[in-house]
């Protein structure tokens, strides 16, 4: 199914349509296929900041506090037994804990593109015929302004693998607006911005990328 996406210029004025029948843009969307993904990456981003420590690691307690028998109470080896307060944390989290759980490629790339069908599909996608603002902020705000989503969040994919440095620039002092190049998109990234600015070489590293 053919889809139609409106084209910008540098002013952000409309010129016209974009025809594609790209698989990108034609995805059947099945928003629990885009949770799961979307989870298990999330999870991949998690760091393990909580950490106790075990008997072993807390500091004293190498001495007896009191003798065997005798005393009338009970045994005990070390101040820093769990069991008292002070002591080490049994079956605590640990820093060491890892989070990161498999995803599987082709279901990842499935749900980019559900993510991008939709995105597609509420007209929340701009492909631009040039953005070329010198790395000025201020004609890279006037674009997004003409867009008309000037204080949205926006997330503008520039083509290839590395850092545009031009579009970064320009973009980077501008309030919710983040810059990355085709490789590093992922559907974290979609989700997280409402709006998606692209370009024709854009949307064939994309292809590239992403359809297979």
């Amino acid at each position: 199914m053919s889809v139609n996406l409106k084209t910008y210029n540098v002013k952000g004025e409309k010129v016209g349509e974009l025809s594609t029948d790209s698989l990108l843009f034609n995805e059947e969307v099945k928003p629990s296929v885009v949770h799961e993904v979307y989870t298990l990456l999330t999870s991949n981003m998690r760091q393990g900041g909580a950490h106790t420590k075990t008997r072993g690691e807390v500091r004293g307690g190498g001495k007896k506090p009191w003798k065997q028998k005798g005393t009338g109470r009970a045994r005990h080896g070390s101040i820093r037994s769990p069991i008292w307060v002070g002591g080490g944390v049994t079956f605590g989290p640990r820093k060491e804990k890892s989070y990161k759980r498999s995803v599987n490629k082709q279901v990842a790339r499935k749900a980019l593109r559900m993510v991008l069908t939709n995105r597609a599909a509420e007209d929340h996608i701009f492909v631009m015929t040039d953005w070329n603002t010198e790395g000025k902020t201020k004609g890279f705000a006037e674009l997004i302004k003409g867009l008309g989503i000037l204080g949205r969040s926006v997330l503008v994919v520039t083509p290839g693998n590395g850092k545009n440095e031009k579009a970064y620039l320009a973009a980077r002092n501008i309030e919710r607006v983040d810059v990355v190049p085709a490789n590093e998109v992922n559907i974290a990234e979609l989700l997280e911005h409402m709006y998606l600015v692209i370009n024709e070489d854009t949307m064939k590293s994309l292809e590239q990328l992403f359809v297979k």
